[in-house]
């Protein structure tokens, strides 16, 4: 009996000893600023490629042919080589879009006010009408990143934008030692 007895306690104890605890201390994590940026996205660049459809190279073969004589470059060439086509130099990509679509990034500026270093965030977006209450549109964001005590860093996440205010929220911070802060 007495042996059950000290293997229960002592499998609460190793249990015990793995959870982290519940700071007791305010949220170590302040915010300074959050913002609404609009970016462009970078895409590749682009540049034309020839056709490859059988009408447009035998059009290629057929100007190549016609223009050797005057083009002394051409004579290294082989008469069967593929030249890409010229393309006009009002539409360099051809008939490509050239416009990036717009982005938007919501910031958020925070800096860590206690004296533990932080490993983890976890927090909110929030969208709202003018004047509601209730979020239209809520992001929940995990930001796994070291924090220094006195550091501020800049936590970001791409949204689409809806309504006309905007709020942010930390729901939770994890520290170094293993312990975290909740919202209640």
């Amino acid at each position: 009996m007495k042996s059950l007895l000290l293997g229960v306690l002592l499998i609460a104890a190793t249990s015990a000893a793995g959870q982290t605890a519940i700071s007791t201390e305010p949220a170590g994590l302040k915010i300074v600023r959050v913002e609404l940026q609009r970016g462009v996205v970078k895409s590749p660049s682009l540049r034309a490629v020839a056709a490859t459809d059988p009408g447009s190279q035998a059009q290629a073969k057929a100007d190549r042919n016609a223009s050797a004589d005057s083009n002394p470059a051409l004579h290294r060439l082989s008469q069967n080589a593929d030249i890409a086509p010229k393309t006009s130099s009002s539409d360099p990509l051809g008939n490509m879009p050239s416009s990036n679509p717009s982005i938007f990034v919501a910031s958020v500026l925070v800096k860590n006010i206690g004296t533990k270093p932080i490993t983890a965030v976890h927090w909110e977006y929030l969208l709202f009408e003018k004047g509601g209450t209730e979020p239209i549109k809520r992001y929940r964001v995990q930001t796994k990143k070291l924090i220094a005590p006195g550091e501020q860093v800049e936590l970001t996440r791409e949204v689409t934008p809806k309504g006309q205010e905007q709020q942010a929220r930390l729901t939770r911070i994890e520290y170094a030692d293993g312990t975290f802060w909740q919202q209640r």
